[in-house]
């Protein structure tokens, strides 16, 4: 998955694993990172932007339709609309088209749905105590979630992991990605260490290296 290079180096994904290992050795809990390149079901875009394009062209000839709208010109139209299938097919590929073709509550709401489902794929759920945290990003939205098991968010107000979220969202707005990660990682890790210390028969329940997916 190349495209995650765009964002994190070899190096800075070797520097996030090794700090939730540093973490971890100091608490009960687990932090699982995960970064995906999107959340939005963008399958709809190529039909609203051939629509989109279809409608634009109508408009533009109008002036001239008394005589494109008759024989033998009127039989270009279904050819036309299937070279604007083609052609925003093409277009469909573009990050940026997908994301001007999503609206935003729809973004948030399958950024969150996402997130939650990470959460259990990962078995976040599934640590003894309760004590999972989901460090969530999703690329083309650009939005991020943190999610806590009820053991550690009976801990916690909301506010907190709003706090944390913030710094994060910071972050990576300024392209501090690997920084990012990092700082959240540090900032749950601390509440963790808290709330659940270290104990001697602790094993290492999830794994300790950012997750990434391609959708």
């Amino acid at each position: 998955m190349s495209w995650i290079n765009k964002y994190l180096s070899e190096a800075d994904l070797a520097r996030i694993e090794a700090s939730i290992s540093k973490v971890e050795e100091t608490t009960s809990g687990e932090i699982v990172p995960v970064i995906v390149r999107r959340s939005s079901a963008v399958g709809h875009v190529p039909l609203t932007l051939t629509l989109l394009l279809t409608l634009l062209l109508v408009i533009v000839e109008f002036p001239f339709s008394d005589w494109l709208w008759v024989t033998p010109w009127v039989y270009l139209w279904p050819v036309i609309v299937v070279v604007f299938f083609g052609l925003s097919q093409v277009l469909a590929k573009s990050k940026w088209i997908q994301k001007v073709f999503v609206p935003e509550k729809d973004e948030l709401d399958s950024v969150h749905r996402r997130a939650h489902l990470e959460f259990y794929l990962n078995r976040i759920h599934r640590t003894e105590n309760g004590t999972g945290v989901l460090i969530f990003v999703s690329v083309m939205e650009k939005k991020a979630v943190v999610l806590a098991d009820e053991g550690i968010s009976k801990k916690l107000p909301k506010e907190h992991w709003d706090d944390i979220l913030g710094m994060l969202g910071k972050h990576l707005h300024d392209g501090k990605w690997a920084d990012g990660f990092v700082a959240a990682i540090e900032a749950c890790g601390k509440d963790l260490q808290t709330h659940f210390p270290v104990n001697s028969g602790k094993a290492n329940e999830l794994k300790n290296h950012l997750i990434v997916k391609d959708i």
